[in-house]
């Protein structure tokens, strides 16, 4: 037998110097197996907060691309190509983590998105762990939220260049199939031959209104209590001239004269008096022949009103009648869900007449008003629906001479182009109180230079609560402005 002889210990200070010794090797094998699990430890923290990073811009992504997506068509195909273009754009393939193709499921109202991607992970790798899944889903709906919305249109005579007006109509029209959801981006004929493929569900969520205008609104028989079938539809707002009469109908044509005394930038119940009360050429009136006496007619229609005439300083009486003068021929609309009615109404749109843009926007005000003396709107408490206002103009405002909205030039004191902007800025401004009117303005400069910057600014201070002002420099811009505003006002939200 061979013996071991072992040192004494001597002392606390040996022993730990002995224990250091002899476990110095099975430290260094512990750290050895053990440093893989560490580095994945200390590294996981990183990797998953990665991971969270993807799925965070993951969900954006599709619910960015399920709103836009939605809003752009109602059709299953044309919503999952746009949800896959959309989904491409704001998670393009540069950015952290590995997506696939989103999958989209439609189910009525509701537009169902989900999104997966992976994460290859820097630090888990080392125990095995090579990526992370990560997914997202969304689910967005058309909202019932119900909207009031009433378009403002310039229908001046500068609108007839190159058929502006028309584009005006079909950018009208457009904005209305989109906004009763109707709109179907294949169809190739022209907008206001649709009267056979309308959707009639939710359009008790949706009103729209239309107020044409150039040198005055053309209020039409409503002004006189009737809607445009002959029935009454509630107390007149105007002062009828004695012995005069007028049809009540919707052929009647009556243009509303405003005053230089505050009221004609706010929401009041009038009343107002007719612009231009001569009816046709053989009309006696006192205020006919005070208004009409200088100008001369060179053009009558078969119903004896004048088409064209000229201003001719003490032309003689007899010939100088111009009943209406530069009234615009389509009357307004009050807020109405029949799609046949607007288009009519839209279709009737002609171009003539100056640019009284501030009379056109009070108007717009007092339609969208819940007060007197229109009935359609909601009151301003109804948090269930949106009002809207949508303005187009293509042109700076301008002081009509001899005659317009005010009257005559020489009796008012709206005599500068200054003064009608002024009004406008007035006006929007007593809109913006009512802090659920959004407001849109668009101004279209069909030729270089015919917009100024102080116009394009007072139409952008003019949108507020939510709208914007757009500048569109061609027709095919135009036309495509209201069909992105359209589509903005389809109160779409995520649902989930």
């Amino acid at each position: 037998m061979k013996l071991h002889a072992h040192k004494k210990i001597n002392g606390p200070l040996g022993f730990v110097k002995k224990f250091w010794r002899d476990t110095t090797a099975a430290i260094a094998l512990m750290f050895a197996i053990m440093a893989p699990l560490l580095i994945g430890a200390a590294g996981m923290s990183v990797d998953f907060a990665n991971a969270y990073l993807v799925q965070q811009r993951l969900a954006q992504a599709i619910d960015a691309a399920a709103l836009a997506a939605t809003a752009y068509s109602t059709d299953s195909s044309e919503i999952e190509a746009k949800v896959e273009d959309f989904f491409n754009a704001n998670y393009p393939f540069e950015k952290m983590g590995l997506t696939f193709t989103p999958e989209v499921s439609i189910d009525g109202n509701l537009v169902t998105v989900t999104a997966n991607a992976e994460y290859d992970t820097f630090f888990l790798g080392v125990i095995g762990v090579e990526y992370i899944d990560v997914a997202a889903k969304t689910v967005v709906q058309r909202d019932i939220q119900g909207i009031e919305v009433v378009l403002v249109l310039d229908n001046t005579g500068s609108m007839s260049y190159n058929n502006n007006i028309g584009k005006l109509r079909t950018a009208s029209c457009e904005f209305i199939e989109i906004i009763f959801g109707t709109y179907n981006s294949e169809e190739t004929s022209d907008c206001l031959d649709h009267y056979d493929s309308f959707v009639v569900p939710n359009n008790q969520y949706v009103k729209v209104g239309l107020v044409p205008f150039a040198t005055s609104v053309n209020v039409g028989p409503y002004g006189l209590g009737y809607d445009d079938d002959g029935n009454s539809y509630g107390a007149s707002f105007l002062r009828n001239p004695v012995g005069l009469t007028f049809s009540n109908d919707g052929d009647t044509d009556i243009c509303v004269r405003e005053y230089d005394d505050g009221t004609d930038v706010t929401d009041n119940e009038g009343p107002w008096y007719m612009y231009r009360w001569c009816r046709n050429k053989n009309d006696d009136s006192a205020e006919c022949d005070k208004l009409q006496k200088h100008y001369v007619c060179y053009n009558w229609n078969s119903s004896g009103t004048c088409t064209h005439a000229y201003y001719s300083y003490g032309a003689p009486r007899e010939v100088g009648r111009i009943p209406e003068y530069i009234c615009p021929k389509a009357a307004v609309l009050p807020m109405t869900n029949d799609m046949t009615d607007l288009k009519n109404r839209i279709g009737e749109m002609r171009a003539n007449g100056n640019t009284y843009g501030s009379t056109g926007m009070v108007w717009g005000y007092r339609m969208i008003s819940p007060g007197f003396p229109f009935q359609e709107a909601v009151p301003y408490e109804n948090t269930g629906y949106r009002k809207v206002v949508v303005m187009m103009t293509d042109g700076n405002n301008v002081s009509s001479y001899p005659y317009s909205a005010y009257g005559n030039y020489f009796e008012n004191n709206v005599d500068s182009s200054g003064d009608v902007d002024d009004r406008l800025r007035d006006t929007c401004q007593n809109m913006d109180v009512q802090d659920n009117i959004t407001i849109y303005t668009i101004t279209f400069e069909a030729s270089s230079g015919g917009i100024s910057d102080n116009t394009k600014q007072l139409y952008e201070d003019c949108a507020v609560n939510g709208g914007r002002h757009e500048h569109v420099t061609s027709s095919d811009e135009l036309i495509e402005v209201f069909r992105d505003i359209a589509q903005e006002l389809s109160n779409l939200r995520i649902r989930s």
